[in-house]
């Protein structure tokens, strides 16, 4: 006879197994698609335009500078603007972005700081001038890069940029998903600033576990938020920055980015003394725990004997 059909321990596999699958799908992300990103062109008609004023000031007064140069969406050259001059320039697009980090690896030694290019939003295509390609001049969304490839007859880029624009669909529909770097996203530290309400959300929903955990005495939903919050990270970690795991100090970043970056201030001392407490609590549960067993163990041997 086969054993019987346990929905108990199906629904714990599948809650073991999901921020597994979690890790899993941010890491083949990022060894396919981020760890080396597509550049797109070089094309001798990307529309840019250049801005002299914004809500009827100049920029020279705004910024000090004359101008402003940047990418122009797909639709907007044809508009008539008095303030702004569209031309067509020779460049590049970059999918996914990447922004430079300075680290320091020793804590002793401040003076040295060594750049890491980390990745961006998978949703952005990074314009660069060809003849400068350190400049960049904004970014366009994939959707409007695929219409300009589209409208331009460039069927092959438009076949390159297909997984990009899935994994764009996903981060604009589930921003807190990824987020669009390693670090605290924007997601998690601005989505709740309107109502002024706190940002940290990891802070917040494991105040709520950790009271339903302290009510009904279960160290193991206390561990398996626990484990959520590393599974985010570490998913977030391949899903933008797997080129960090092949350096000593790519792995110094990932263990920085977890306490700096991924976890606010508020998150930090929240896991403090959340993690503090209950290992207080759960301790001294547990040493009640091995006193009354003890206990029962004793009387049963003294009514044997």
């Amino acid at each position: 006879m086969g054993k019987q059909f346990s929905f108990k321990k199906l629904f714990l596999r599948i809650a073991l197994l999901i921020p597994l699958i979690y890790i899993g799908f941010g890491w083949y992300a990022g060894l396919r698609f981020g760890r080396k990103g597509v550049i797109l062109g070089p094309y001798p008609d990307i529309p840019v335009v250049m801005k002299t004023r914004l809500l009827g000031s100049s920029f020279e007064d705004i910024s000090g500078s004359n101008a402003l140069v940047m990418v122009a969406p797909p639709g907007e050259v044809a508009k008539s603007d008095q303030d702004s001059t569209y031309f067509n320039i020779t460049g590049y697009f970059e999918v996914p972005g990447t922004w430079n980090f300075d680290f320091t690896p020793s804590v002793a030694d401040f003076s040295f700081k060594k750049p890491f290019a980390l990745t961006g939003s998978y949703s952005r295509a990074i314009a660069h001038e060809l003849k400068n390609p350190k400049r960049r001049l904004g970014s366009m969304s994939l959707s409007q890069l695929n219409d300009y490839l589209k409208a331009t007859g460039r069927t092959k880029d438009t076949e390159k940029l297909k997984p990009y624009l899935f994994l764009a669909r996903l981060e604009e529909k589930y921003p807190w998903l990824y987020s669009d770097t390693v670090f605290l996203s924007r997601a998690m530290g601005n989505i709740f600033n309107d109502d002024m309400v706190p940002y940290d959300i990891l802070g917040l929903i494991g105040l709520l576990v950790l009271f339903i955990a302290l009510s009904i005495r279960s160290i193991w939903l206390w561990m398996y938020y626990l484990y959520w919050v590393f599974a985010y990270w570490l998913g977030r970690i391949g899903y933008h920055d797997s080129n960090l795991v092949m350096s000593n100090n790519g792995w110094q970043v990932i263990l920085w980015s977890f306490w700096h970056g991924f976890i606010q201030k508020e998150g930090r001392l929240f896991l403090v003394i959340a993690i503090g407490g209950s290992v207080v609590f759960f301790g001294a549960a547990g040493l009640v725990h091995i006193i009354s067993f003890l206990k029962g163990s004793l009387k049963y041997a003294n009514a044997k004997s």
